[in-house]
C-alpha cells in the first residue's frame, strides 16, 4: 500500500461521525474519539506493512499525529490539540501536504468536540485548500464530511444538510461508496431535524443499500434501523395536508354535506395514493363511493372515484379489480357524454390489457387519444401516447414506441405530472434502443417523481435505471435495484419487489 493512500484511510478512520442518524446528541465525546484514534493506529500499521511500526520508520510529524491521537484517546483534549499543532509544523516543514491535510482534519474534528465551532471551520477551510491544491477529491469528500459533522454537532442544520450532500457527490465521485454512505446517515439526521421526513427517508434507504451492496453488515443494519426509526417514528411531509383535508371532511359530514365530504374524501385517496399508502387510499376510495352511492345525481363523483380506484388497482398490478372498477366507470361516462372521464377510463383500460397481453390494448390506447384530442386536453393526449409507446415497447416495435413518445413529449404540458411518465417512458424506449442516453433521463424522471412525492414513479424510475447501469456501473447500478425493490416492498408489490431483488443479484 502507497503512503499515498494510508494517509487517506487514516484520515477517513479519523472522521468522527455519529451514526445513530436520529439521535440529537451530535456533539462527539472522548469515548467516539478513543474508537476513531485506534481504528486510525490500526490502519496506520496495516499501510505500513503489519505491525506496530517503530520511532525510525515514521517521520516527525506522522509520530506527533499518533502522540496527538493517544492524548486525545485520555480525554485530554488541550494537550492533544496543541500536540496537533506541532505535528502540522512538522508536516509543513517537511512540505508533506497530504500529512497537512489529514492533521487539519483531525484538527478540525477535535475542534468540533471541543465546542470550538469557528476555529473547526477555520481549520477545515485550509484543509479544503490543501486538498484542493494536491486535487485530491478523496481529501476533499473527507473534509467535508468532517465540516458536515462540526455543523449539524451546532444544529446548523440547513448548512449541515448542504455540506453533507457536498461531501456525498465528492465519495461518490471517487468512487468511495462507504463514504458516501456515511455522509448520507448524516444527511438523513439534519434532514430529519428539518422536518423533511421523506428526503430523510431517501438518504438512510440509499445508505443501507450502498452497505449492502458492499456487505458492511454493521453499517447496513445500522442504516436499517435509522432508516425504520425515521419512518415510524416521525409525520411524513404529507401529514400536514391529510390532517387539514380531514378536518375540512368532518366538518362536511356534520353539516350533512355528503357530496362534499366525498369530494374531499377523493383528494385524500388521491394523496395516499400518489404517497404510497394503497390501504390508505383504497379505504378513502372506497369511503366516497359510499357517500356518493347514498346520494342522487351524483354520477359524476362516482366515475371519479371508480376511475381513481381503478387506477390504484392497476398501479399495484391487480388486473380484474381494475377493470371491475374502470368497466362500472365507463358507463356512467358514456351516459354523461364526458369524453375526458371516458379518455382517461381507456388510458387505465389500455394499460392493465396491455399487462395482460390483451389484444386490444392499443385499440383503446388510440380511442382515448383520439377523445382528448376532440376535447383538446393535451395532458390526457400524453397521456394515451405514453399508453402507446409502452404498448409498442410490450410488442417490441421500438420505432412506434419512439414515434409515440416523441409526440408525448410535445404535447404533454411543462411542469405536469404526466411530464414525469413521458420522462419514464422515454427513458425505457432509450434503454431498448440500447442509447446511453437513458441513465440521464432516467435521473430526470426520478427526480421529477420524488419532487412530486409519487413513490410508485419513483420505483419503476430506479428499476429502469439499475438496469440501464448495470453494464458500466455495476455498483451503482445495484444500489438502485435495491432501492427499487425497497420502493415495490412498501407498496406491496411482491412480483416486482423479487424481480428487483434479482436483477441486482444478477451483476457481478
Amino acid at each position: 500500500m502507497t503512503v499515498s493512500s494510508s494517509w487517506r484511510q487514516v484520515a477517513a478512520a479519523t472522521a468522527i461521525l455519529t451514526l445513530a442518524a436520529c439521535g440529537d446528541d451530535s456533539n462527539s465525546n472522548n469515548a467516539a474519539q478513543t474508537d476513531a484514534a485506534r481504528a486510525a493506529e490500526q490502519v496506520t500499521a496495516q499501510a505500513k506493512g503489519g505491525g506496530a511500526p517503530g520511532p525510525a520508520t515514521v517521520s516527525r510529524g506522522e509520530q506527533l499525529y499518533r502522540d496527538a491521537e493517544r492524548i486525545a484517546n485520555a480525554g485530554r483534549d488541550l494537550e492533544a490539540r496543541q500536540t496537533f499543532e506541532r505535528a502540522l509544523a512538522a508536516f509543513k516543514s517537511a512540505n508533506d501536504r497530504p500529512g497537512e491535510g489529514k492533521t487539519l482534519v483531525a484538527m478540525g474534528s477535535l475542534d468540533r468536540a471541543m465546542g470550538q465551532g469557528e476555529r473547526g471551520r477555520q481549520v477545515l477551510r485550509d484543509a479544503d485548500a490543501v486538498y484542493t491544491a494536491l486535487n485530491d477529491p478523496k481529501g476533499r469528500a473527507e473534509t467535508a464530511f468532517a465540516l458536515g459533522e462540526l455543523e449539524r454537532a451546532q444544529f446548523n442544520n440547513e448548512t449541515s444538510r448542504q455540506v453533507f450532500d457536498r461531501a456525498a457527490g465528492l465519495f461518490r465521485a471517487a468512487s468511495d461508496w462507504s463514504g458516501e454512505a456515511r455522509s448520507l446517515l448524516g444527511r438523513a439526521d439534519v434532514e430529519r431535524r428539518l422536518a423533511h421526513i421523506l428526503s430523510a427517508q431517501r438518504s438512510a434507504a440509499r445508505a443501507q443499500a450502498i452497505y449492502t451492496v458492499l456487505r458492511e453488515t454493521q453499517n447496513a443494519t445500522l442504516a436499517r434501523r435509522s432508516l425504520e426509526e425515521v419512518t415510524t417514528n416521525y409525520p411524513d411531509d404529507n401529514e400536514e395536508a391529510r390532517e387539514a383535508l380531514r378536518t375540512e371532511a368532518l366538518q362536511l359530514e356534520q353539516a350533512g354535506d355528503l357530496p362534499g365530504e366525498a369530494m374531499v374524501v377523493l383528494r385524500i385517496a388521491a394523496l395516499e395514493h400518489n404517497a404510497g399508502r394503497p390501504a390508505q387510499a383504497r379505504e378513502a376510495y372506497n369511503r366516497a363511493l359510499d357517500l356518493l352511492r347514498s346520494e342522487q345525481q351524483q354520477q359524476a363523483g362516482l366515475v371519479r372515484a371508480l376511475t381513481g380506484l381503478g387506477d390504484l388497482e392497476r398501479d399495484l398490478e391487480f388486473a380484474d379489480a381494475a377493470i371491475s372498477a374502470y368497466t362500472t366507470a365507463r358507463g356512467l361516462a358514456q351516459q354523461l357524454s364526458d369524453p375526458v372521464a371516458q379518455g382517461a377510463i381507456l388510458v387505465g383500460l389500455a394499460d392493465v390489457e396491455r399487462s395482460r397481453g390483451g389484444a386490444t390494448a392499443a385499440q383503446l390506447a388510440q380511442e382515448a387519444r383520439e377523445l382528448f384530442q376532440r376535447a383538446g386536453n393535451r395532458a390526457g393526449e400524453a397521456a394515451a401516447l405514453v399508453a402507446q409507446a409502452r404498448i409498442a415497447l410490450k410488442a417490441n416495435d421500438v420505432a412506434a414506441a419512439e414515434r409515440a413518445i416523441t409526440d408525448a413529449q410535445q404535447a404533454a404540458p411543462a411542469d405536469d405530472a404526466v411530464a414525469a411518465q413521458v420522462q419514464r417512458t422515454l427513458a425505457d424506449v432509450q434503454r431498448a434502443k440500447s442509447d446511453a442516453a437513458a441513465i440521464e433521463t432516467y435521473r430526470k424522471a426520478l427526480a421529477a417523481f420524488e419532487a412530486s412525492g409519487t413513490r410508485l414513479g419513483e420505483a419503476w424510475s430506479l428499476l429502469g435505471l439499475g438496469r440501464a447501469l448495470a453494464g458500466t456501473s455495476p455498483t451503482e447500478a445495484k444500489v438502485n435495484l435495491l432501492l427499487a425493490a425497497n420502493a415495490f416492498a412498501t407498496l406491496g408489490m411482491e412480483a416486482r419487489r423479487a424481480e428487483a431483488s434479482a436483477a441486482a443479484a444478477a451483476i457481478n
